[in-house]
């Protein structure tokens, strides 16, 4: 899928007919000029394939969100249901009739002027239009109501265009309008042929939408729906976020997908994410977020190589694999319910008392050194945090390294901020935010570039003064999940009590992380999973 951005949310000025006006950057015309007429093409309903493979209709206003999902699914419409912006029985109406009836829905009063939808009818070379209200009260009965005229969703008279009444109290309680009323607006309408619908589109739904028949976009996905996209309900907006979801949209293998609401955010996001989805790889937790409710990393320490920075042998790996699994399991055995992911914590870079020939006071250890043990936690289901000990480089620069481990699915980082040297006037074991964000940004390249997971990126710092600006901290699109891990070595209690402050000043979504007394994460469990709250990722003091 492209990434291009796209936005369907049209400057609309208030137009009459036979003015011209600017809608969404086009010329707009009269209804009778700006679209087919009967003598010109047979009556049907074309679908439109949306102008770009992901598309994101983002408006929070129900009328503007039904237009700019007519404007994407619709380049033909003899017919369009019209019902009352802020009437949610008439768009629950309106709904159920559209899809029908192979129309889109256009909102009535709202923040839409009538002059551009009128315009949009024009677009659509629509013929008749479905007002979704209140009939007439039937003669010598028109008092008794206040006087006041029937609820009725209407444009008024417009040239050439045909006005049909569907009663507001159409609907049933299953969901669908009354079969009578719907034979008698097909009745009252002109013929048509069979509609051009769409195949293999997607249309991404927030939560509760589908379910909520006249919600605030119940309008724009009937209008989706009325062109043939398939429905699909996203938690918060990320097709990542539930095992659900990736199947699906990884079975869909889908041409185009349009999400439908604000939570999708922009067209580029939501595009490396459905790559993701479609990639179909899941993570212990269920899904392809890190950290999704009743996860819990555990991790355990373990050396890729030797000291002369030789690739430990398998015994050596064997053993820290079963570490990881037996620390995992203690947590898991307390609490059964959650999912108890094993992590081994590699250093990938050591800090060095002398400068090196690089002059940057680190080592790095070949990346084709620690395959080998990537290569057993990654078949055993153990995850690995490769730990950054930069020296006086920067993150950024060392994480870019290890760009060919970090593919994997499975293969996260841990700064070690305590692990800076002095130099350039910082002082040791402190780090700009900036340069944080910058190693973040590597991180999500490398997850953008092979459609992988999201990927932890712990950030490990003894006080909260290491981190400078930290509350500018960036944290990327959703890429990598930020853990902030305390390595303080005061005594439990005091520990604990930074616990509590340990996320103030830091931006949101930012996870806290626990390091334990011991090398052993597993020595008090119970201790551990009293915290408030409770933490999610923990770690062992190295």
């Amino acid at each position: 899928m492209n990434s291009r951005k796209v936005r369907f949310i049209p400057v609309v000025l208030p137009l009459v007919l036979g003015a011209g006006a600017a809608l969404g950057g086009c010329a707009a015309e009269t209804a009778e000029a700006d679209g087919p007429t009967p003598s010109e093409a047979t009556l049907v309903a074309r679908a439109a394939e949306p102008p770009d493979d992901v598309l994101v209709l983002g408006s929070t206003d129900p009328a503007e969100l039904a237009l700019t999902s007519s404007q994407a699914f619709f380049t033909s419409a003899p017919v369009v249901v019209l019902a009352v912006a802020d009437d949610e029985e008439a768009r629950a109406t309106a709904a159920a009739a559209a899809v029908e009836l192979a129309a889109p829905v256009l909102l009535v009063g709202g923040a839409i002027s009538d002059g551009g939808l009128r315009t949009e009818l024009g677009r659509l070379g629509t013929v008749a239009v479905v007002e979704v209200g209140e009939a007439d009260a039937p003669p010598g009965q028109e008092e008794g109501a206040e006087d006041e005229a029937p609820r009725r969703a209407t444009l008024g008279d417009v040239d050439g265009v045909d006005r049909v009444l569907l009663d507001v109290g159409a609907l049933g309680v299953d969901g669908t309008v009354d079969p009578h009323d719907l034979e008698d607006v097909r009745a009252a309408l002109p013929e048509r042929g069979e509609p051009e619908t769409l195949t293999e589109v997607l249309a991404l739904t927030e939560p509760g939408s589908l379910d909520a028949a006249g919600g605030p976009q119940s309008a724009a996905i009937a209008t989706a729906r009325a062109a043939g996209a398939v429905p699909l309900e996203v938690p918060g907006g990320d097709p990542r976020s539930s095992a659900e979801v990736v199947d699906a949209v990884a079975a869909a293998k889908a041409l185009a997908v349009v999400g439908i609401g604000e939570s999708f955010g922009e067209a580029e996001d939501l595009a490396w994410r459905l790559r993701t989805a479609e990639a179909g790889a899941l993570l212990p937790s269920g899904s392809q977020l890190v950290l999704a409710d009743g996860v819990r990393y555990v991790a355990v320490g373990a050396d890729a190589v030797t000291r002369s920075l030789v690739a430990v042998g398998e015994e050596a790996r064997s053993a820290a694999v079963e570490r990881a699994q037996g620390a995992a399991g203690a947590y898991a055995e307390v609490s059964p319910d959650e999912v108890v992911v094993p992590v081994l914590e590699v250093p990938a870079t050591r800090a060095s008392s002398s400068a090196g020939p690089d002059r940057d006071y680190s080592t790095e250890i070949p990346a084709e050194e620690l395959a080998p043990l990537v290569d057993a936690a990654e078949a055993a289901g153990v995850h690995v945090v490769l730990r950054i000990e930069p020296g006086r480089a920067t993150f950024d620069e060392q994480v870019a390294e290890y760009a060919d481990l970090l593919a994997r699915p499975t293969v996260g980082v841990a700064l070690d901020v305590d692990a800076r040297r002095p130099g350039e006037g910082s002082p040791a074991g402190t780090v700009d935010a900036a340069e944080v964000g910058a190693a973040i940004d590597v991180v999500a390249g490398v997850v953008r570039e092979h459609a992988l997971p999201q990927k932890l990126v712990v950030v490990q710092r003894a006080d909260a003064d290491a981190v400078r600006d930290g509350a500018d901290l960036d944290l990327g699109g959703g890429e990598a999940q930020v853990v902030v891990q305390s390595t303080s070595r005061n005594g439990f209690g005091e520990r604990v009590r930074e616990w509590g402050a340990l996320l103030d000043g830091v931006p949101e979504g930012v996870v806290g992380g626990w390091t334990t007394g011991s090398a052993d994460p597993a020595r008090d469990v119970e201790g551990v999973l009293a915290l408030d709250p409770s933490p999610r990722y923990v770690a062992p003091a190295l």
